[in-house]
């Protein structure tokens, strides 16, 4: 399952740092408050059997 969160309702807390392949990956410092969830949706497996979550955005 892949449950979504509006970034900006997460503050300061949420920082997008650069990942070793250079890409952007969000990292929370805190709580998640699991009352702010705005969605949830099924992750199915992708051919290499981990779960394919699609792109992250910041």
């Amino acid at each position: 399952m892949v449950i979504a969160f509006d970034s900006d309702d997460l503050g300061a807390a949420l920082k997008w740092e650069r990942s070793r392949g250079g890409a952007l990956f969000p990292h929370l410092y805190g709580t998640l408050p699991t009352g702010l969830a705005i969605g949830i949706t099924e992750a199915p497996l992708g051919p290499d059997g981990a779960p394919d979550v699609g792109e992250l955005a910041p």
